[in-house]
């Protein structure tokens, strides 16, 4: 565990999942070390740094020093348009109680900004569900287990009007002259 401080600790467990997740989705992924530890994840979309922390308050500590970090990366490598899809993920373990003065910050490092995005995650379970939870923008969504074939509606409307009874002959006609553009007038 690295540290800026004595008093701030990354969360290594969070990170080596972070890593993995990103990993498994196709971004070159590498650690930084210094001030906070940072994985650091690019795509052909989206740069994006994680830093996971044991807790809320370190969570908000560490924010400045990962987008410093961050920052300092980016500025000196030719990212192209993804300069401007560049996030800061911040995790931690620890659930966030209703206390104003940390709502507050957290609120206020989600909506600010200024020179890249940031993403404070609180709560995030040491599971591989969790964390691509957590960095759902960067995971690509689950595909459908059902085939093209099988999803086609029109094919799925013929069987339904045929299994209720319509001669299927006219229901094909019917299907026919959708797919035409022709109106029902013309099948009947």
């Amino acid at each position: 565990m690295n540290s800026g401080s004595p008093s701030i600790r990354s969360d290594d467990e969070l990170l080596r999942i972070s890593k993995a997740v990103l990993s498994e989705q196709g971004f070159q992924v590498e650690t930084l070390s210094g001030g906070i530890d940072l994985i650091l994840a690019e795509n052909s979309y989206f740069v994006v740094a994680v830093a996971a922390m044991n807790t809320i308050r370190d969570l908000i500590l560490a924010e400045p020093v990962a987008f410093e970090a961050l920052a300092r990366r980016i500025e000196s490598a030719a990212l192209g348009p993804k300069k401007w899809d560049t996030y800061l993920v911040l995790l931690t373990q620890e659930k966030s109680a209703e206390d104003d003065d940390i709502t507050h910050d957290l609120y206020a490092i989600n909506y600010d900004m200024s020179r890249l995005r940031r993403i404070a995650h609180t709560g995030v379970d040491p599971t591989p569900e969790s964390v691509s939870h957590a960095l759902a923008p960067f995971v690509e969504p689950a595909a459908s287990k059902t085939s093209a074939a099988q999803t086609d509606a029109l094919d799925s409307l013929l069987a339904v009007l045929i299994s209720r009874g319509v001669d299927e002959e006219l229901a094909r006609r019917a299907i026919a002259a959708f797919e035409q553009g022709a109106t029902l007038d013309d099948v009947l």
